[in-house]
């Protein structure tokens, strides 16, 4: 491995390093260039700068009145396409809370793919006897969800004080 592999192969291969997939042949070869070229070992390093920024996650978990709540640390969008749609899917699915709210004020687009979702972590709650609310909605978010049907189902609050009391 070098410097003279097309940009494309050498972030390829960067990738692969960086999952720990690549082969182990391959790493000691990577491994005796990159480490020892300083151009290359400085795209190595943003590279692994990018790949964890993209790890971060944007969602955080406290709990209110004995209640989890999820909330997004910075905008976020329920589409196809949006990262944060697997990771709440996987933060709602993993969690042993059966009594859930979720904090949609960041969300600012939502699509069939993010109704689907919000559908899954429901019906998960409610198949293990518990229940789920949001807050928060914006008006766009919000017209979606009554469109669908879905806000007859998932209870949405203004305030999460409110959504919390409703529990009991």
């Amino acid at each position: 491995m070098n410097c003279r592999m097309e940009p494309i192969q050498r972030e390829q291969v960067i990738a692969k390093y960086l999952s720990r997939v690549l082969e182990a042949d391959a790493v000691e070869e990577f491994e005796g260039h990159y480490l020892g070229c300083d151009e290359c070992f400085d795209e190595l390093r943003v590279s692994e700068k990018m790949a964890a920024e993209l790890r971060r996650s944007n969602l955080t978990w406290r709990r209110s009145g004995g209640i989890s709540v999820l909330q997004f640390s910075h905008d976020a969008e329920l589409t196809r396409s949006a990262g944060e749609l697997d990771e709440l899917r996987r933060e709602v699915l993993e969690q042993s809370d059966t009594r859930v709210i979720i904090d949609l004020s960041r969300v600012t687009r939502i699509d069939s793919a993010g109704l689907g979702q919000l559908m899954s972590c429901y019906s998960h709650l409610v198949r293990n006897h518990g229940s789920m609310r949001v807050v928060n909605v914006a008006p766009e978010v919000k017209k979606v969800m009554d469109m669908t049907g879905i806000s007859s189902l998932i209870p949405a609050f203004s305030d999460e004080q409110e959504a919390v009391k409703s529990f009991n």
